[in-house]
């Protein structure tokens, strides 16, 4: 990619590399997450712009170059004012990037994300609702790779009944608890059509959506640890 052929894009994450460069790990809205080396962007030059630049949530317009997976990032400017996240919302959009950073594969597309990335960002920018811009982001997620379940019928394709009782089966969906063994842990089909309609008005449909996306995404992680959600979780539990 030349400096003629740029791509918005969004800063994951950045540690330092050799003496004077940046590892940088960013979500590109035309190739997806990608792995760029920022040369000198560590030294203390006045004339270094790139370092203030590399910083979460602040929109960009990069340009790379190279033929391995990990290339020379050559270009990058700014792409509009920085979004402010501070306390609960930047520990949430922590969270957004480090889910990106660790589920999504390198030089995969997925440009609708990276709308729906820069929206969430937009929202909790304005202190909207934390928690409901989550469990959207989250539920997109999922669907965008392939891992989405059906919140509207269950594993047979029956539609979901307001006044039954279901339980979830990893990898199949929702079930008739009358269909499985007792002492599973349930949730009322109202529950579960308030989460498919996203109608976060009904109480505890955020709560089974946090869990039941919660035990997909660790499975997808296949054991590997989402520090962020841990900081948000104590930060949490230290606020109530």
């Amino acid at each position: 990619m030349s400096k003629d052929n740029s791509t918005n894009a969004f800063i994951l994450h950045t540690r330092p590399f050799k003496e004077t460069s940046l590892l940088v790990e960013a979500f590109s809205q035309e190739e997806g997450r990608v792995s760029l080396v920022a040369k000198g962007a560590r030294s203390t030059s006045n004339k270094n712009q790139k370092r203030a630049l590399l910083q979460p949530f602040t929109p960009l317009q990069i340009s790379w170059s190279g033929k391995s997976n990990l290339k020379n990032l050559i270009q990058v400017d700014s792409n509009g004012l920085p979004f402010k996240l501070t306390g609960i919302p930047n520990l949430c959009g922590l969270y957004l990037n480090e889910l990106l950073l660790k589920l999504l594969i390198q030089w995969d597309p997925h440009p609708e994300l990276f709308d729906i990335y820069t929206e969430a960002i937009r929202q909790l920018a304005a202190d909207s609702k934390p928690q409901v811009i989550l469990r959207e982001f989250e539920l997109y997620l999922i669907e965008e790779l392939g891992y989405g379940i059906d919140w509207s019928a269950d594993s047979y394709g029956d539609l979901i009944q307001s006044q039954s009782q279901y339980t979830y089966i990893p990898q199949q969906g929702f079930l008739l608890v009358s269909l499985v063994s007792a002492g599973v842990i349930t949730f009322p089909g109202q529950l579960i059509r308030a989460v498919a309609d996203q109608d976060w008005q009904q109480k505890g449909a955020l709560a089974l959506a946090r869990s039941i996306n919660k035990n997909i995404i660790d499975q997808l992680l296949d054991g590997r640890e989402l520090n962020s959600r841990k900081l948000l979780q104590q930060t949490l539990a230290l606020q109530s």
